[in-house]
């Protein structure tokens, strides 16, 4: 006997979801129902045992010899059943999980998925869930049933019978899955890593019960307190209800679409105080991290310890290990001071101490949730992990010198990064050190292709609208015909909208939409339809006067000022070209406006007094300018280009001017005025002026047309004109097709067409690059600072991206910075420099649905169900990029196991150990630091912390 597929079913009360498998196979009423088997892959047999039958003497030695493999669908199920059936610990030794090897070939963690996927499912029965439902669960007592509490076998025979097929054929799936499988085999070095993950969670985690049972009284005592304010304050019968709550602010003028966490924060910036506190006393009734202890108490087994808490290859894209029952791997952060002292209290239930010290008691049980994990008696807690692990992973990948110099010399990468973008030095906590959080969000997150759109669900990412969302086109919600791609194209940023340069866009002053170029270089004013979340309806004037005066203020040049008129001032009027719906109307007036009068802006108020410096001086009708010659020379026409008048300001609200007030006094005669009589006439100068043929919406003279009256040097136009386009580069454009009856949607904020539209600021968004003190109009540049300075990176992503198609169209084998690209009975294998393999299924070329070729393959998506799904470069390298930093944790903790080190817990890059007290952080950090023989060059920091809890240092 070689193998022997094994597959049971059992019973207990114990939820299985809830407390796993190793709390549940603990339970008093535990039993095995029936335990099919196969020999060698041979006919199946079924032993009942809960009719009496026994396992046959020689399939019980082969259970308990370790050179016979057992193999069994997530055979932690199996082993940990089995061991309490026999009363004995199995070892994971020479076990091994048909579904751990499913998601090593990237298929579903589920057996009927697996089963549907490989086409194994032809005998599975599909009433299975029912049988489980009916025999393994206790059944609800009643008085059809006897008020029995369990069903047996006697009370329904032909669904028994029925159960027992089930079990038959859920091995013969399993076997049928195998020999799918056969034609890509697991290595022997990642089941090495499948036998630690078991022992690691054999070994499971000591809980601090005390502290835990407190939490939990503590939270019922604050939700109690919570809800009774909450009803007081709304008079709702259930103030923790979402519809209730929704419709109660929306009677109280707040409008909402969700009240999770991110919108509830938007709201409170703009509700008022009384539904501020309603909407903090409800975020914190719904925090849910405290969830956390009760999960605990569920999963901890009769000797105190939580087992079971990883999940091997739960992230099959990548190998990335899972957190099951308790989640360990997205607990909330630790930030208080005196930690030590708020989890003293907790545990000795001094709730009205905790009170009286602390303003939000969620927030401080949320964040004790990590000290409730303690070393047994004797033993203490060493936390170790990775030092920016990806960061050096991708430099060491694209061979970016620069950034493996850092490493090589202990430097703070995120400064690093923030000192080539910017180029200036920073220094944490030091010179420039603001720039250091803009040099961490682009190093977190600087490969996706995003941007958001104001929907009726909230801001979305442009590549994730569906035809369910409705844009905002100014005037309504409208419905559109869904996004495509229009693969990759230069585009431009102005504006805090990066779009190709014929995108049409709608300004101030034009009653229909022009070239995006244009408005660019005109420094037109983009409509705003938007404001984050907020929609904004064309007309509505959306700064109150102060702010405007206040803002405005700073845009009088203390340098110079071109182009007053002697008589009149601001001459306001409603342009007859602005035809669109509800323009704003702050600048409309009947009459124009004489300095020194009280009618000012259209509106009778008081001007502010200036807190800006004098006007050096006013021009006068007749002014005389000089003009310098250069002998490289064009040509201007002085009298069409007087229409555009010189521009100072860098941006598209650079012509906002404020009348001031003071005692300039007027005259009708030429160089009368006191103020002009030392003022030297301007002189235009190269490289400080665009020509160009009309209001600078056209391309600009050539310096060779003899035909013009004013002569500039060639460099001097050309380069405006490149200073005047932003930021050009190529990425993934977007269409969104017909929105509406306009034919227009809002993103970014401002008011757009629907064509050809790209962005690339929406991963920063998701990593809360907004929340870090980024804002909007910094994240474009920043991506394109970060590619700027990581060329080596970029040239990776679409080195990556065309390997990959090239594999995929030519059925062959391709290679590119230590990765190796195979298409091979119907799978994309990427194979990594530890020597795994990604593998995605069935992939191919096509049109994505945004009307571009990309690589497609099946797996399982958002939906969490079974479907084809899109890729290219960067994303494959983000997967590459976390399979090998999973594969150095794992080499890591094959060390640490050697030399005999106990980890009970490891978190993403970060191992946990529980080790006797004479271990020094410096024995652990030492074996982590060792690269691996097949990443020679990477080079490696483990930092690490002692503890008698768990915490985050």
């Amino acid at each position: 006997m070689r193998t022997l597929s094994i597959d049971i079913e059992t019973y207990s009360s114990v939820d299985l979801a809830k407390s796993g498998v190793y709390r549940y196979a603990e339970a008093p009423d535990f039993e095995i129902l029936l335990f099919g088997y196969s020999v060698d892959a041979g006919p199946v047999q079924v032993v009942d045992f809960a009719c009496g039958e026994k396992i046959p003497k020689e399939i019980q030695q082969a259970i308990l010899d370790n050179n016979v493999t057992k193999w069994a669908f997530n055979a932690q199920f199996e082993r940990i059943c089995l061991s309490k059936h026999f009363g004995i610990h199995l070892e994971p030794d020479s076990w091994r999980c048909t579904m751990v090897w499913s998601a090593y070939l990237g298929l579903p963690l589920s057996l009927e998925g697996a089963a549907i996927v490989t086409g194994a499912d032809k005998k599975k029965l599909t009433e299975g869930k029912e049988l489980i439902r009916y025999f393994s669960v206790p059944c609800k007592p009643t008085g059809a049933n006897g008020g029995r509490t369990r069903n047996l076998p006697e009370h329904a025979p032909e669904k028994w019978n029925s159960f027992k097929e089930y079990n038959l054929r859920d091995v013969e799936v399993e076997l049928s899955i195998q020999a799918k499988l056969q034609k890509f085999p697991m290595p022997e070095e990642e089941w090495k890593n499948y036998i630690l993950d078991q022992q690691i969670n054999d070994r499971g985690i000591q809980l601090d019960l005390e502290l835990v049972k407190k939490a939990i009284q503590c939270d019922e005592k604050v939700r109690e307190e919570l809800t009774s304010r909450l009803k007081e304050l709304t008079d709702l019968d259930n103030p923790n209800s979402v519809v209730q709550m929704k419709s109660w602010l929306s009677e109280n003028g707040l409008e909402t679409d969700s009240l999770d966490k991110a919108s509830v924060k938007a709201l409170l910036k703009e509700a008022p105080e009384h539904l501020s506190e309603v909407l903090e006393l409800r975020q914190l009734l719904a925090k849910s991290s405290v969830k956390k202890y009760t999960a605990m108490e569920n999963a901890v087994c009769t000797d105190g310890r939580a087992r079971g808490l990883l999940q091997f290859y739960g992230a099959n894209r990548t190998g990335r290990f899972a957190g099951r029952l308790i989640q360990v791997q997205n607990l909330p952060q630790n930030h208080l001071s005196d930690l030590e002292q708020a989890r003293c209290l907790v545990r000795g239930g001094h709730f009205d101490t905790l009170e009286i010290l602390y303003d939000s008691i969620p927030g401080v049980l949320s964040e004790l949730i990590r000290t409730a994990f303690v070393p047994k008696k004797g033993y203490k807690f060493i936390v170790a992990d990775f030092s920016a692990i990806e960061a050096r992973v991708i430099a060491w990948l694209a061979g970016e010198t620069w950034r493996n110099e850092v490493f090589a010399n202990g430097g703070d990468i995120y400064c690093a990064s923030a000192s080539q973008m910017f180029n200036v030095p920073v220094e944490k906590n030091g010179v420039n050190g603001h720039l250091r959080q803009k040099g961490k969000q682009a190093e977190l997150a600087c490969i996706a292709h995003n941007s958001l759109v104001l929907t009726d669900k909230g801001l979305v990412p442009i590549q994730d609208i569906t035809t369910k969302h409705k844009l905002w086109d100014g005037e309504d919600w409208v419905k559109h015909d869904g996004v495509i791609s229009k693969g990759e194209k230069e585009v431009i940023t102005y504006g805090g909208l990066t779009a190709t340069k014929d995108h049409l866009v709608w300004v101030k002053g034009k009653s229909r939409p022009i070239q995006f170029g244009e408005a660019a270089t005109c420094k037109a004013h983009l409509i705003q339809t938007g404001n984050g979340r907020r929609a904004i309806r064309l007309g509505e004037n959306n700064k109150c006067t102060e702010k405007m005066e206040c803002k405005d203020e700073s845009l009088l040049c203390p340098n110079t000022m071109h182009r007053l008129s002697q008589y009149t001032v601001a001459k306001f009027k409603q342009l007859k070209i602005w035809k669109i719906k509800r323009l704003p109307e702050m600048l409309s007036t009947k009459e124009d406006t004489f300095v020194a009068t009280e009618k000012t802006c259209c509106r009778k108020a008081a001007l502010r007094e200036s807190k800006g410096k004098e006007l050096p001086f006013i021009w006068g009708k007749g002014y005389k300018i000089q003009f310098s010659l250069s002998s490289q020379c064009g040509d201007m026409d002085i009298e069409k280009c007087r229409k555009c008048t010189p521009r100072f300001r860098d941006g598209q609200d650079r012509q906002r001017r404020k009348l001031r007030k003071g005692q300039y006094s007027f005259c009708s005669k030429k160089y009368k005025s006191s103020q002009q009589k030392n003022i030297s006439n301007p002189r235009f100068q190269t490289r400080k002026l665009a020509l160009c043929k009309k209001c600078c919406y056209k391309d600009d003279i050539q310096w060779h047309d003899k035909r013009r009256n004013y002569s500039i040097s060639r460099n001097g136009s050309y380069r405006t004109e490149k200073e005047l386009e932003i930021n050009p580069s190529k990425v993934r454009v977007y269409d969104i097709l017909n929105a509406g009856k306009n034919h227009r949607f809002t993103v970014s904020n401002v008011l757009v067409h629907n064509c050809g539209y790209g962005g690339s600021v929406g991963a920063l968004k998701a990593m809360g690059a907004l929340d870090m003190g980024l804002t909007e109009e910094e994240l474009k540049p920043l991506v394109y600072a970060w590619r700027n300075a990581n060329p080596n990176i970029v040239r990776l992503w679409w080195d990556v991206d065309r390997a990959v198609k090239e594999a995929v169209t030519e059925r062959c084998r391709t290679e590119t910075h230590r990765i190796r690209f195979e298409y091979r009975s119907g799978m994309l294998l990427i194979w990594l420099p530890s020597g795994r393999q990604l593998t995605y299924v069935k992939p191919r070329i096509g049109i994505n649905s945004f009307g571009s070729e990309a690589v497609t393959y099946e797996g399982v998506g958002a939906t969490k169900k079974w479907e084809r799904i899109e890729s290219y470069g960067p994303k494959f390298v983000e997967n590459i990029v976390q399979a090998i930093s999973r594969d150095i944790l794992c080499c890591a903790m094959r060390k640490l196991d050697e030399k005999g080190f106990d980890i009970v817990m490891h978190v993403h890059d970060e191992v946990v150990l529980e080790v006797p007290l004479e271990v020094t952080v410096t024995d652990i950090c030492t074996l982590m630091n060792q690269t691996p023989t097949w990443a020679q060059g990477l080079l490696l920091r483990a930092d690490g912390y002692e503890c008698n809890f768990y915490k985050k240092d």
